[in-house]
């Protein structure tokens, strides 16, 4: 297209809410499955750091049971408990920076479980009983994990925890765990094992509700609900963006606003079903036109726009004229057959963008005072800013 120039590297695309697209239970197709995960993991990563900071306290406050279970013991094992809170600082760390991400908090969080595990082992083996009597202190395990668990991935979940519930049967299978009690240690454990998993995966269908839910809402949010195309609010998020773009990198970008000609004559003459007709028509010519970066929008009424991403006023009055004679040729039919071969026209004002516009407005008002002098340039025509 003449007048559109090669895209320099930006930080993203236009503000433009994508369809969700998404099922109810089970995955969401393509890219927001991860958009799920990622927006689940930041909404929940403060939850799990203040479960975080409870868990050291808990770990030290506990031995106390050390001395009730073995009073001779008990100060050996302080240093293991203090080894066994350390474990977990590093994700108490990693939860209050901005860089964490999901795959690496998830591997970070399963290696610092099992190193506690290793300290835990540990201290069973230095208590008179510790073996017996400490197999109930796994249902900690459970809870916790099932606490700083929930930004995670449910099958991550699903790993890591069957992971940290085998750990004891492979260290006594080791025999690193001399009198372990198998029967007992799996009869307690595996059952609540399987009661934290079904809650993961209860809160997965839960928050997948509510992420579609919200999806959906930003969508109708930014969407006119005739045409399908954006609405105003999200013409202003997106305009923004564009001139940024064209304030920081010097890039060119374009405006075009659109007015269908006579629209109160065609509601007056033969409804709101031909003007919705109309409009709608008006909708498809535009999304038919547009190429990857523009964006189309309904700004109200019958008057529309296209902001164009890396096109110049000569590559946008181009599209202007090709839009004008596109519609120029239309033949509309309304439904029931009240009327067929409705023609409906459109002016077009277009203006470019340039570092001297401050805002949104500054770029819409050159354009709109272009339309003006076209409606009173005798219509179905189009005008430069």
């Amino acid at each position: 297209m003449p007048g559109q120039q090669e895209t320099p590297p930006v930080s993203g695309p236009l503000p433009f809410a994508s369809p969700p697209g998404a099922r109810l239970s089970g995955r969401f197709p393509g890219a927001e499955e991860a958009a799920y995960h990622e927006k689940k993991f930041e909404e929940l990563r403060r939850f799990s750091q203040r479960t975080f900071l409870s868990l050291p306290l808990l770990i030290i406050g506990l031995w106390i049971w050390d001395w009730a279970i073995d009073p001779s013991a008990a100060p050996r094992t302080l240093t293991l408990r203090l080894g066994m809170a350390a474990c977990l600082l590093p994700c108490i760390l990693a939860l209050r920076t901005t860089q964490v991400n999901l795959k690496a908090f998830t591997v970070l969080l399963y290696a610092s479980v099992l190193a506690t595990e290793v300290f835990w082992l540990a201290i069973l083996r230095r208590l008179d009983g510790g073996l017996v009597y400490g197999i109930g202190g796994y249902m900690y395990y459970v809870l916790g994990m099932l606490l700083v668990g929930l930004p995670l991935r449910f099958w991550d979940n699903v790993m890591g925890l069957s992971l940290a519930l085998m750990v004891p049967n492979a260290a006594a299978a080791a025999g690193w765990l001399p009198g372990f009690s198998y029967t007992k240690y799996n009869a307690l454990i595996i059952p609540a094992g399987a009661l934290s998993l079904f809650t993961f995966w209860a809160f997965d269908r839960l928050y997948r509700r509510t992420f579609s839910y919200q999806r959906t809402m930003e969508q109708l949010a930014g969407e006119d609900a005739l045409t399908g195309l954006a609405n105003r609010r999200q013409f202003m998020l997106a305009g923004a963006q564009l001139l940024e773009r064209v304030h920081r990198y010097g890039r060119p970008g374009s405006l075009l606003v659109i007015d269908l000609d006579h629209f109160k004559a065609i509601n007056d003459r033969y409804g709101h079903a031909a003007g919705d007709v109309a409009l709608q028509a008006t909708a498809r010519l535009l999304r038919e036109h547009q190429r990857g970066a523009d964006l189309a929008v309904r700004l109200g009424g019958e008057e529309f726009a296209m902001l164009l991403p890396e096109t110049d006023l000569e590559g946008a009055a181009t599209l202007a004229e090709r839009l004008r004679a596109a519609c120029d040729a239309l033949r509309l039919e309304v439904p029931g057959g009240a009327l067929t071969g409705m023609q409906v026209t459109m002016s077009i004002g277009a203006t470019g963008c340039g570092a001297e516009d401050r805002s949104m407005d500054d770029v819409l008002r050159r354009a709109d005072a272009a339309l003006y002098r076209a409606k009173h340039g005798g219509r179905n025509r189009v005008e430069l800013a």
